[in-house]
């Protein structure tokens, strides 16, 4: 059996030098040897957290933390353990006792600055965020959070300049980086301008709206967006549309979608808006006209519960379906669900009531969506694409609103300038879906 002192310095090099894959098995030795090495249990226990065995990497992590109550980076493992798997509070008790061990620790304050962004406290966590980069200003993921909380805040000038600091965390490069980026500069006429999408479907339609006055400058614009968009951007108020991964015409320029509100020079007060830029298409908004006759006078509302698994805030701002059944409870109205994809396998657990009609698994794409939503009198939904759909189209939409909001719904205010037609209802405190229908549900139509 290998002496555990050379097992040690062997897993402390491999570590040292990036390799925690074969780092792993030597800690995994050790422990055997050793049941309260804190340092194995912290490594074995964090690579099981980001492997997402979590039970195993919380009972490791604990263990930590009991034998080595001063091991900084086991209280910091742990509560981002914690935070994601709905025990915030501990999390924040974990991490303020970071904060007090070592407070010239950088990667305590990135962590509080997390945490206190996801409970809803921006000016809290942009605080924490600026403690991490004065102590480590080439901390990419502490500047990133702290663009974010400067944009949720209003101070859009100073968010969106360090707003490049995605590409650092994103763990892939920006696309076409080929072709020459534009940064704002010079004069657009006749240029041959790239205008690609990089995020979701929902900053997609929103931030589609900003290649209009790249087209009035001159431009020649060629729009990449997901295949599954093409359709609602081709009346020709947004350049070429094409879809992503298709052959591309010689272009002079490329800027990805999300760089134009800091390029425009956007502030929450001049977000453009000339009237609905999005509508269904004919031939499907009268074959959905067909399938949803009016019921006399009765509202027809449309409802979904989640939004994209894969935003990483998705955790906080989905409400799920058993959380809005209260709403559904509602008599004199015309229920419809709404939801594809994703959100869809909740109806196994938690059935919708009899009297809601379930036109998820008919919608094949965003022309249905459209078309329904151009039928009904009001959407409820969570922060997802489809009430961006709605905003685009001008629908009535009620956008329900957690904690860890989306910078672009601001810090409070139930209007929003992106679109004038929306309602945002805000969690008043993390988790409290309750609460917010306490308050939705009186302003229901009747």
């Amino acid at each position: 059996m290998a002496r555990l002192q050379d097992l040690e310095q062997a897993a402390r090099s491999l570590a040292e030098r990036g390799d925690d894959a074969a780092a792993i098995p030597i800690w995994q030795q050790i422990l055997a040897q050793n049941p309260d090495h804190p340092i194995a249990l912290l490594s074995v226990g964090d690579a099981a957290r980001r492997q997402g065995d979590g039970e195993k990497a919380e009972t490791l992590l604990r263990h930590a933390v009991r034998v080595a109550p001063r091991l900084v980076p086991a209280r910091c493992a742990l509560a981002n353990l914690l935070l994601y798997s709905g025990r915030e509070d501990e999390a924040g008790t974990l991490l303020e006792q970071a904060t007090s061990l070592s407070p010239s620790t950088p990667y305590v304050w990135r962590d509080l600055g997390l945490w206190h962004r996801v409970n809803g406290r921006p000016a809290a966590a942009l605080e924490a965020f600026d403690r991490a980069l004065a102590l480590s200003p080439n901390d990419a993921a502490a500047a990133l959070g702290r663009s974010l909380c400067l944009l949720r805040l209003g101070r859009w000038a100073e968010g969106f300049a360090a707003y490049h600091y995605r590409w650092s965390v994103a763990g892939r490069p920006p696309r076409h980086g080929t072709i020459p980026q534009w940064r704002g500069e010079g004069d657009l006429a006749g240029k041959r301008l790239l205008v690609w999408d990089e995020q979701g479907a929902g900053d997609t339609i929103m931030c589609a709206r900003l290649i209009q006055p790249l087209l009035a400058a001159g431009a020649d614009v060629c729009f990449e967006c997901p295949t599954a968009l093409v359709p609602l951007f081709l009346d020709g108020r947004f350049g070429r549309p094409i879809a992503r991964g298709q052959p591309l015409p010689p272009m002079d320029m490329q800027v990805a979608l999300l760089d134009l509100p800091g390029l425009l020079g956007l502030t929450p007060q001049t977000i453009p808006w000339h009237g609905p830029y999005l509508a269904a298409d004919p031939a499907q908004l009268e074959s959905w006209g067909r399938r949803l006759p009016r019921q006399g006078n009765r509202p027809r509302i449309g409802i979904s519960w989640a939004g994209n698994p894969a935003h990483p805030g998705d955790r906080w701002r989905t409400p799920g379906l058993e959380a809005l059944l209260p709403l559904l409870e509602r008599s004199g109205i015309d229920w419809y669900a709404l939801q594809v994809a994703s959100g869809r396998d909740q109806l196994d657990a938690t059935p919708l009531p009899a009297h809601v009609t379930d036109l998820g698994g008919m919608i094949t794409g965003w022309g249905d969506s459209a078309a329904i939503l151009s039928h009904l009198d009001l959407l409820i939904t969570p922060d997802s694409a489809l009430c961006h759909l709605a905003g685009a189209m001008g629908r009535p939409v009620w956008t329900l609103i957690s904690t860890d909001t989306d910078w672009r719904w601001l810090e409070d205010g139930n209007r929003t300038g992106w679109y004038p037609s929306m309602r945002l209802f805000r969690q008043k405190s993390r988790g409290d879906w309750a609460g917010l229908l306490s308050r939705l549900i009186p302003a229901l139509p009747t």
